[in-house]
């Protein structure tokens, strides 16, 4: 397996609300679950025990979830964002450095960061964008520094796991996709929860098909940000399905596309949607769960 070199942004359980100080729930808010219920049903339906429409329904549920969240940031974390990305389009301050450092300094977490912090940023500048408030210069470069200065905390905070080599998954862009900020932010995620990943980029659709056909992955995430690209997407995820050296695969789209469309991208064909970076490993994890079951299952039988 390669060395990761770019990553997927995406579920189920939210992170965060980005109210600083929260931490998140690590549950099913408002479904009356317990924390760690949700993972648990959802290793039942990936494992066959429950219809497909299940855990469509929870998908779609998540979605507006976190929709719900983005609406409950308190006004000061709003300034704080704000000032964050006027820091990023400005390229003559150091400033967006020093606002990501104290960051870090409160929560201690990169993921954490990126939920208070980059994501929000990201997707402030990405409406600027669809505005035409600023131009595509503008945005390329905003974006470029702030997943520089991601890798760059990233690298200085690394994970303290080692890499489980039996647990491993591959994240790439969607053919066409040219936003790759998402994925750096996955493949931290990924990487912390022990996780081996290997990365595609942008322009790589051989190089993904070759990865899948070579490796036994058990996730493949593909992060897609544009509506444009969902046609194509369903001949892709049949193609990769076919391609892939493990024939169990589980597909799992990210990107901001997932909060705009979920309905297309499950049936484009991909088996769940990840709404944040954290969703995407308690997902794979679940995954995991589901594999292991199953295992289990088959020895006692025999």
């Amino acid at each position: 397996m390669g060395q990761g070199r770019i990553s997927f942004s995406g579920g189920f359980i939210d992170s965060c609300d980005y109210r600083a100080g929260n931490g998140g729930s690590s549950g099913f808010p408002g479904n009356g679950m317990q924390p760690g219920e949700g993972a648990t049903i959802l290793a039942e339906a990936l494992a066959g025990k429950r219809a497909p429409e299940v855990t469509d329904d929870w998908m779609l549920e998540s979605v507006a979830r976190k929709h719900a969240r983005l609406l409950q940031v308190s006004t000061q974390q709003r300034e704080r964002i704000a000032e964050f990305v006027e820091l990023l389009f400005d390229e003559e301050s150091d400033g967006c450095q020093e606002r990501m450092e104290q960051a870090f300094h409160e929560t201690g977490d990169t993921q954490k960061v990126v939920d208070l912090l980059l994501e929000p940023a990201a997707r402030i500048i990405g409406e600027n964008w669809c505005a035409d408030e600023c131009d595509f210069l503008k945005v390329t470069i905003a974006m470029s520094r702030m997943q520089r200065l991601f890798r760059r905390m990233a690298c200085e905070h690394p994970p303290a796991s080692i890499p489980d080599l039996s647990r491993c998954a591959l994240l790439t862009p969607a053919p066409g996709e040219q936003h790759t900020f998402g994925l750096s932010v996955v493949d931290d995620a990924f990487r912390r929860a022990g996780w081996e990943v290997d990365c595609c980029g942008c322009d790589e659709e051989a190089e993904m098909f070759r990865l899948v056909g070579l490796n036994n992955y058990q996730i493949l995430g593909v992060s897609v940000s544009v509506e444009r690209l969902l046609p194509d997407l369903a001949a892709i995820s049949r193609k990769l399905r076919a391609r892939s050296r493990n024939k169990s695969i589980v597909l799992i789209a990210g990107g901001s596309m997932v909060m705009q469309n979920p309905q297309g991208a499950i049936d484009a064909g991909f088996d769940l949607l990840a709404v944040d970076a954290v969703s995407a490993v308690t997902l794979a994890e679940a995954v995991i769960a589901s594999l292991m079951t199953a295992v289990d299952q088959r020895v006692a039988a025999e």
